[in-house]
């Protein structure tokens, strides 16, 4: 939606920020609440969820800011037909083939069920790795989506003013 929305720069990753946050919040109350079916500290399970909304949706508004739309497809792509398959989720990246399971684990998917596992089920043990590999997703999508803002804005600041006028004349 932020691609679709045409925010760009600083207001698409507050946008990420606040969006994921909100999701993180809405599906762990949705867990507990409802579902009953995590049982661990609810601000860590918020977090977490959090964390995986922002890992793969900053991965794609971020490709989408640096190779237009057709970012959303590639990262949209990588993540359903690689990282939910590979993930592990419905069992354990262990019962997965090599290297799928590894693979697996590397992508937000993966890290994201064996993090909110960790959080909701083992106090949070073995944590670390799935929580760094959503953290450099999460700040590798929105790197990129405020590089392709400022190389957007660098692009049409560039432009002369002659060329600014044609275009609004015509559009």
């Amino acid at each position: 939606m932020v691609t679709v929305l045409g925010l760009r720069g600083v207001r698409a990753v507050l946008a990420l920020l606040g969006t994921s946050a909100l999701v993180g919040m809405v599906a762990a109350g949705i867990a507990h609440s409802w579902l009953g079916v995590l049982t661990g500290d609810w601000w860590a399970e918020a977090a977490v969820l959090g964390l995986s909304t922002l890992a793969v949706s900053g991965a794609v508004a971020g490709l989408a800011a640096l190779v237009g739309t057709v970012g959303i497809g590639i990262a949209g792509a990588v993540v359903m037909f690689l990282g939910n398959p590979f993930s592990g989720a419905a069992s354990a990246p262990q019962m997965l083939p090599e290297p799928a399971g590894a693979i697996g684990q590397w992508l937000p998917p993966g890290a994201g069920t064996t993090l909110l596992r960790s959080v909701a089920y083992f106090d949070g043990a073995a944590a670390t790795g799935p929580a760094l590999t959503l953290t450099w997703w999460a700040a590798l999508g929105l790197g990129a989506a405020l590089l392709g803002g400022s190389l957007r804005a660098r692009k049409t600041g560039d432009e002369p003013a002659a060329d600014r006028q044609e275009l609004a004349a015509v559009g």
